[in-house]
């Protein structure tokens, strides 16, 4: 994979040897480098091109492969970590296996290989085209598998381990389904909650014991237009990403079909006392970027955003605020991404790793506080001496 330059400290770019669909975190190797797993490839064995799961580290300066998983003829397009970094779900058009991670993590030695160690099991039941868009793994141990696709419905997975190989047992299908596929789902902190996105508009919120719908936000309020009167095909609303912060907090990223992306966030409690549903009150709706948003990550304070265009760039969790305005990134959608960072606290050791079917893995950092307001200060002074320059002569 070669480097190639960008015109920001701390940005940089590797060309991939295929196309890009997933990227997972597994964290900081040291004090510069980041480990990932990537996803993707060529979709077929006549492109030539290899559909594989890879394991790497990278930095400023390298990329690192430390081992690939050959997935034969089948294109992997989603992968997401759980059960301590030793188990990576892996998305196959309608059906998702699990692969265990050997030495992967962090500050482990010793040999490093990625390894299917589960059947394939079948997900999505559209009776045309059918496909997983989306899973979430609660928590570290990853007992839940959460997976939604075309078919619109969410369905919960056990995962039990015996003798470095997994097994999934269905455990519910939420009903009613969603009118449209699911985009997103996420699990809230204490794994009680399961909130799903939907490109039919809406966002729920579900009880993971009881199956049942306990909330459904109002997102149109987080958008310009609210009715649905005179409303054209573009501004069909989609619901394109959900993440629980905490269990008490949701954003919600909504767009059209075509325009402007609306991060929301959300503010649950209990309708009334003794209730067993959850109201929804809109806290602030803000908007993010001009296209439509095709990947989103939260972590460490941070909403990471990718959109349709090619550009990247950050939110606050707290209150939205846009940090760093999108920068163009790739050529293409940005299909993935994940926030990668040195320590718990916002910095300008922040950035975000993304991936697009331009055969690009990319770096974009977040540029702190107090960075911008040293260029704001070190600008106003290079202004007033060229003007008492200017006066002088």
């Amino acid at each position: 994979m070669n480097r190639q330059a960008m015109d920001r400290p701390g940005r940089f770019c590797y060309t991939t040897a295929s196309p890009v669909f997933s990227i997972a975190y597994l964290g900081e190797v040291d004090e510069n480098s980041h480990r990932v797993v990537c996803a993707g490839g060529g979709g077929s064995s006549r492109s030539g091109v290899k559909n594989t799961i890879t394991a790497a580290d990278v930095d400023e300066s390298s990329l690192k492969v430390l081992c690939i998983l050959d997935t034969g003829k089948e294109l992997c397009s989603y992968v997401c970590v759980g059960r301590n970094k030793s188990m990576l779900v892996s998305i196959f058009n309608n059906g998702f296996c699990l692969c265990k991670l050997r030495g992967l993590r962090p500050g482990l030695r010793g040999s490093k290989a990625i390894s299917i160690a589960s059947q394939m099991y079948v997900s999505d039941l559209k009776m045309t085209d059918p496909s997983i868009n989306c899973c979430a793994v609660d928590g570290a141990d990853g007992d839940l598998l959460a997976v939604g696709g075309d078919d619109g419905k969410l369905r919960m997975w056990a995962v039990l381990e015996a003798r470095d190989r997994f097994s999934c047992t269905l455990k519910k299908a939420f009903s009613p389904a969603h009118a449209a596929p699911i985009t997103d789902c996420s699990f809230s902190e204490s794994g009680h909650l399961v909130a799903t996105a939907s490109k039919d508009g809406s966002c729920r919120i579900w009880s993971i014991s009881t199956g049942a719908i306990i909330c459904e936000l109002l997102v149109e309020s987080a958008m310009p237009f609210c009715g649905k009167k005179n409303r054209s095909r573009s501004q069909k609303l989609i619901v394109r990403a959900c993440k629980f912060i905490g269990d008490d907090t949701l954003i919600s990223i909504q767009s059209a079909a075509r325009g402007s992306a609306f991060a929301a966030k959300w503010n649950l409690a209990a309708s009334g006392a003794g209730s067993a549903t959850l109201a929804g009150a809109l806290a602030v709706s803000v908007r993010i970027t001009r296209h439509p948003v095709s990947a989103v990550c939260v972590g460490q304070g941070l909403i990471a955003h990718g959109d349709v265009e090619g550009l990247v760039g950050f939110v606050r969790v707290n209150d939205l605020r846009q940090t760093q305005g999108p920068i163009q990134v790739h050529q293409l959608p940005v299909t993935s991404l994940v926030v990668a960072t040195n320590n718990a606290s916002v910095s300008a050791q922040s950035c975000a790793l993304s991936v697009s079917a331009d055969y690009k893995l990319a770096a974009t950092p977040l540029i702190s506080f107090e960075f911008k307001r040293a260029v704001a200060y070190i600008s106003v002074i290079v202004t007033l001496l060229a003007v008492f320059s200017f006066m002088r002569d």
